[in-house]
Formats: C-alpha cells, sequence, structure tokens
C-alpha cells in the first residue's frame, strides 16, 4: 500500500513539473479563481468519486446525430456553458474564501488577525491579476481559433492529444498554440503530434539528469529542484514550437506569432503579480515563509521513510532498501 502511494504520489509531482503546475493558486491551495475543474469518467464516476451524470450536451451528442450546422451550433453554446462555468466556480471559490476566512479569524489570537488579513489581501491581488491575465489571454486564442475555424470539438480532441495535461483549457505551451489555435490539415496533424511525442521522449530523458532533492523537508532544495524542472520543460517547449512552426503556412504562422505573444505578455504579467506578492509576503511573515508562495501544490513533501535524511532512524540501525518504496 505504502508503495502505491508512492508512485502516486510522484506520477502526479511529475505530470504538474513537466506541465509547469495547475492554473490557479500555486500556494498548496486548491484551485483558484482561474482553475479549470477537472472533468474525468474513472470506473464510470468522476474524480471526486461521485458517478458521472453528465450534462445536457453530453445527452444530445451520446443519444442524438446531429448535421454538421447543429454540431457547429452546439460547439458554440458548450464553449459558452463553459465559460460561464467557469465563471460561476470563480465566484463561488471567493464567496467561500471570504466565509471561512471570517472564520479563521474568530480562531487566531488577536496578534495574528491583522497579519493574517494582511496576507490574505495579498494573495487575493496576486489571484486576480493572475485571472485578468488569463482571461485577456483567453480573449486572443479565442478569437485566433475563430479566425482560423478550429470548432471546439477539434481543440478538445487536441487537449487529449500527446502531452495534454488533464485536458486544460489554456495552453501549457507555445507548443500547444500550434496543436489547439491552428486550423491544420490532416497532414500536419500527423507531423505535429509526431514532433510532440518526440519531445516528451526528449523530456523523459533530460529529467533524468536532474537531481531530486535528499531532504524533501528542504525548501530551497525543492525550489532548486523546480526551478530545474522548469528550465527543462521551457527549453523542450521551444524547441517542440520551432519543429511545428516550421509546418504552417504564412498564413496560420501569423495566427500563431499573435497568440505566441499574447502567451508571453500573460506570463509577465502572472510573473509580476508573483513577484509583488512575495515581496509582500516577506514583509509580513519573513522571506523562508514567503518562498512557499512559488511553490506548487505537488511540493507538499511525500512521507519520509525510516532511514531517509530528513527521517527518523531506521530499525536497527539499517537504512531501508531502495526497492521499499
Amino acid at each position: 500500500m505504502r508503495k502505491m502511494l508512492w508512485l502516486c504520489l510522484v506520477a502526479l509531482a511529475a505530470s504538474a513539473a513537466l506541465a509547469g503546475g495547475p492554473p490557479g493558486r500555486r500556494d498548496g491551495q486548491r484551485g483558484g479563481p482561474q482553475g479549470d475543474r477537472v472533468r474525468g469518467d474513472m470506473f464510470r464516476g468522476d474524480f471526486t468519486g461521485q458517478r458521472n451524470r453528465g450534462n445536457a450536451f453530453d445527452a444530445l451528442r451520446r443519444y442524438f446525430d446531429l448535421t454538421p450546422e447543429q454540431q457547429t451550433a452546439v460547439s458554440k453554446l458548450d464553449e459558452q456553458r463553459t465559460a460561464d462555468e467557469r465563471e460561476a466556480m470563480s465566484e463561488l471559490t471567493k464567496k467561500l474564501d471570504k466565509k471561512y476566512a471570517s472564520l479563521i479569524v474568530e480562531v487566531l489570537p488577536a496578534d495574528q488577525k491583522a497579519k493574517y488579513e494582511q496576507v490574505l489581501a495579498a494573495l487575493a491581488a496576486r489571484d486576480e491579476a493572475h485571472e485578468a491575465a488569463q482571461k485577456e489571454l483567453r480573449a486572443v486564442l479565442d478569437k485566433a481559433r475563430a479566425d482560423q475555424g478550429v470548432t471546439a470539438a477539434a481543440t478538445a480532441a487536441a487537449r487529449r492529444g500527446p502531452g495534454a495535461f488533464f485536458g486544460s483549457s489554456v495552453p501549457n505551451s507555445k507548443g500547444d498554440i500550434v496543436r489547439q489555435c491552428i486550423n491544420l490539415t490532416e497532414q500536419q496533424r500527423t507531423a505535429v503530434d509526431g514532433i510532440q511525442r518526440d519531445s516528451l521522449d526528449t523530456m523523459r530523458n533530460k529529467m533524468r539528469d536532474v537531481a531530486r532533492p535528499q531532504d524533501w523537508r528542504d525548501a530551497d532544495a525543492r525550489q532548486k529542484y523546480t526551478d530545474a524542472v522548469r528550465k527543462v520543460r521551457e527549453q523542450v517547449d521551444a524547441q517542440t514550437a520551432e519543429g511545428m512552426i516550421l509546418l504552417l503556412n504564412d498564413e496560420q504562422k501569423k495566427a500563431y506569432q499573435t497568440a505566441a505573444a499574447a502567451m508571453d505578455v500573460s506570463t509577465k504579467k502572472t510573473a509580476a503579480a508573483d513577484d509583488a506578492c512575495e515581496k509582500k509576503l516577506t514583509e509580513l511573515v519573513g522571506a523562508e515563509k514567503a518562498k512557499a508562495m512559488r511553490a506548487g501544490w505537488w511540493q507538499v513533501p511525500p512521507i519520509v521513510q525510516p532511514g531517509q535524511p530528513g527521517g527518523p532512524p531506521a530499525k536497527g540501525g539499517d537504512a531501508p532498501k531502495a526497492t521499499e518504496f
């Protein structure tokens, strides 16, 4: 059981690291204003353990045959539903955060209440900046898809392709822009998917050279590991996008360049919001604790086994075997 738990944690950590972490909060909290709900059907249920009930669109597509015109109209409605759902979830998250923050304040001693509220304000300002940047990027990407004539079904199919991360509705890399926002021919699609598969192999090979922390409780070591993983990812993503661009015609390249520039702007705005938040948190709680703001949810230190660095002594003084986990 322990072995299986460890393997699951490692798999989740690697997926998040390669994809840059899920959108939304990066301070260890679940989701965020701009976070996307993960839809899944695992063992005839979703990831929450509830039976998958589907929705109005699932019922239509499963039990009715639609004409191409109807499919186009329904796809547009589905995109609008996704946007409305994202907005509704964002508002619900904010409402719940506000409700429980007021309850948490009542638990804290008087000398900590003001600081806690200031920390919340700094995180809220960061989240709002992230949300605004994501909204601007979505608008550009939606326009690029519309101008290219990319249907919602084609975008959804691309999100399920090689290297997709839980079907995220926002491209995680510039290669994703080519796959999700450009109207590719069948020949181009086949070539692009091949490049994506090659990039995944390259990523895995390079990741083997990234040294893992000896002590996962060491915040600095975890951050160095994160930075190294991110650097590898950025290098591979850049090479992947360069290979894909060579396959595009002039019109496609123009659409790609517009979307890629918007992604660069969004990334800079997000980083600036992170910098401002970390600076404020450093003033409030100190530099060491403020570093946790940039830590992904997957960076939670795993359970340290007896005999491992940072863990309790092994039984009988012997270190655990490598195969124990």
